[in-house]
């Protein structure tokens, strides 16, 4: 039953020109998957023993900043060769993984102790180290994590010169053009797909993070603050337009003509989403994960969507400076205004699939 599906999909993507030529041959069988978890454990395991021996021979790493730099450098180097040697071992891949993870914390704090209080270029100098691990690791979930840490380090810098509202926004348009061009990269698609994986995992941390709440603790005590209103406000517009461009992205791909009335629809209601960012810059950033997620026919993403819509406006719920009473009315008012707009797209602009053309 399983060749006969393969086949049958096969088929169906040269039908659709996303494939070419023969079909490829079928992976070797793996491990069931509770002997994958123990064997992800034990490597983890492995790993620990193994840094917790060489932490206590080699204290002086932990007093000297160059010195923390290069053993955390060199216990990356060493999960790079475990990953090329043995790329679908378990055992090895966790193991490597754990290394991988504890050089990169070794490398931030020689970093943070060479730069002593300025976060900034540590933040940079991190972002850097993970794009650069990005191409050299071959693992699908060390790239996740890497373009996630990544991402957030960029978020750490532009927060701590004040621009901390730029950093959803400009994820979120980082990921929904690697989740639109998806398919445009051949052999290359996995990799992209595990850094859209990771930019999606960093814009729900951001929007969760969302307000200057969560950002105070990165005030210095010379006095230094947030860049003010007017970074606030561009990062609302950002959000709002990055909204919008996922929406047009979405359309343009799927050869939607612009102004017929399925667009009219997306659109309209895109922008009604963008008018929540005013109040709720998460909101926007959260929509286009489900909304690309739901495009692409990924469960996971439309999850990882799910979530974060869900946790955002559960955090911003209880972080809204109003009286029980006053959040309830919001609310109510709000679930009815979505209720009559859903009504009237569906009145104004039904859906007429004859106006659909196809690129």
């Amino acid at each position: 039953m399983t060749a006969v599906r393969d086949e049958s999909l096969w088929a169906m993507l040269v039908t659709q020109g996303l494939a070419s030529g023969e079909q490829p041959p079928r992976s070797e069988h793996r491990s069931p998957w509770y002997v994958r978890v123990m064997l992800g454990i034990a490597g983890w395991i492995g790993a620990l023993f193994l840094l917790s021996f060489v932490g206590i021979m080699f204290v002086f790493v932990m007093q000297h900043a160059l010195a923390a730099i290069a053993v955390g450098a060199m216990a990356c180097a060493g999960a790079s060769v475990i990953f090329r040697s043995r790329p679908k071992g378990d055992f090895a891949a966790q193991f490597g993984l754990a290394i991988s993870i504890v050089g990169q914390l070794l490398i931030a704090y020689g970093l943070a102790k060479w730069f002593d209080t300025k976060l900034w270029p540590v933040a940079l100098v991190m972002a850097a180290v993970q794009a650069v691990l990005f191409i050299v690791i071959p693992n699908f979930v060390h790239r996740v994590w890497v373009a996630w840490t990544g991402v957030f380090a960029v978020a750490l810098a532009l927060g701590d010169v004040g621009w901390h509202a730029l950093a959803l926004p400009m994820a979120t348009v980082a990921f929904a053009w690697v989740w639109v061009r998806e398919f445009d990269f051949g052999a290359r698609a996995e990799i992209l797909r595990a850094g859209g994986y990771g930019l999606a995992l960093a814009c729900m941390q951001l929007a969760f993070m969302h307000g200057d709440q969560f950002w105070s603790w990165l005030h210095k005590e010379d006095g230094t603050k947030f860049a003010g209103d007017f970074v606030a406000w561009l990062g609302v517009v950002v959000s709002a337009a990055a909204l919008l461009w996922t929406v047009v992205l979405l359309l343009k791909r799927e050869g939607v003509r612009l102004d017929s009335h399925v667009s009219r629809s997306a659109l309209a209601g895109a922008a009604i989403l963008s008018l929540a960012c005013i109040k709720a810059p998460g909101v926007g950033p959260a929509a286009a994960i489900l909304i690309v997620g739901y495009a692409n026919g990924n469960r996971v993403l439309a999850g990882l969507g799910i979530l974060a819509l869900l946790g955002y406006l559960s955090q911003y719920y209880y972080a809204l400076h109003a009286t029980l009473l006053e959040k309830s009315i919001i609310l109510a008012f709000t679930g009815f205004a979505l209720l009559l707009i859903r009504l009237l797209l569906h009145r104004w602009w039904p859906q007429q699939p004859k106006e659909i053309s196809r690129a």
